[in-house]
């Protein structure tokens, strides 16, 4: 899903959302330069070749309730034991790894055009089975978010690159249709967290916000080593640092390559 890596044509992309019609959520009808474009949750499983095991939900307004999904359970993994589930969810409150995460729901899985610093209970939802390693049936989240794309003003037309494998699925003929290679900002990897305001931290190789100064670090951890061998006096215990506010490059792979197995 993550690796796809076609061109877009933008108004064939308009064509394919104006013509979607209402029907169930399990399948998806649309028309393109004439052509009828049907399609159900096994049929688009097979064209992206990725799985469409796992329980199929969907609500943009509230929780999902089914028996395999725990709200509480999902909030506290990704916003900490005291989070609220009843509140709003801001990107904020994420660790950065789970931050990377969710811009990858948010431009990818879920695409949307703005509000990157809230987490809706659908991204949330998808997150919780992405880092527990549960079965998310993720044709069916797409099916069903092209529909709200079709149904919602002003949106985002997202999938560009889905939908131009769907277009050549179909044999729906791209010749002279104007087109734009994949753009930089919609490929997923180590630069989307220089877009996200991150950066590589000069010595440890994690990764840090843009605003912290890699060189002071270094310097203040060169001045406590320099102090430790001075003097060997008792000391107050120093605050440990929040968890996870550093990336380290192997959890940036592990996180890449649960995202891009889907």
């Amino acid at each position: 899903l993550f690796s796809i890596n076609l061109p877009s044509y933008p108004e064939l992309i308009k064509e394919f959302y104006v013509h979607i019609l209402a029907t169930s959520r399990v399948d998806l009808t649309t028309k393109v330069k004439n052509s009828e474009i049907a399609f159900d949750v096994p049929t688009l499983a097979n064209m992206l070749g990725i799985s469409r095991e796992g329980p199929r939900g969907w609500n943009q307004r509230n929780w999902l309730v089914n028996e395999n999904f725990d709200k509480v359970e999902c909030v506290k993994l990704l916003f900490g034991e005291n989070a609220d589930f009843m509140q709003r969810k801001y990107t904020r409150n994420l660790s950065l790894h789970h931050r990377f995460l969710h811009h990858a729901v948010a431009t990818h899985i879920l695409p949307k055009a703005g509000g990157f610093d809230e987490v809706t209970h659908m991204e949330a939802y998808t997150m919780y089975h992405l880092i527990t390693g549960k079965k998310i049936n993720v044709p069916y989240l797409i099916i069903n978010h092209m529909h709200a794309i079709h149904n919602r003003e002003n949106a985002r037309l997202g999938y560009s690159n889905i939908i131009t494998k769907i277009l050549l699925y179909f044999e729906i003929d791209l010749t002279e249709e104007i087109h734009h290679p994949l753009q930089s900002v919609d490929k997923l990897g180590k630069g989307t967290l220089g877009r996200m305001g991150f950066k590589k931290h000069k010595r440890l190789g994690t990764w840090i916000p843009r605003e912290e100064d890699s060189n002071r670090v270094i310097e203040e951890e060169g001045e406590a080593e320099i102090g430790d061998e001075a003097q060997d006096e008792s000391r107050e215990p120093q605050v440990e640092p929040t968890p996870d506010i550093n990336l380290p490059r192997t959890k940036l792979k592990e996180i890449l390559d649960a995202i891009k197995g889907l």
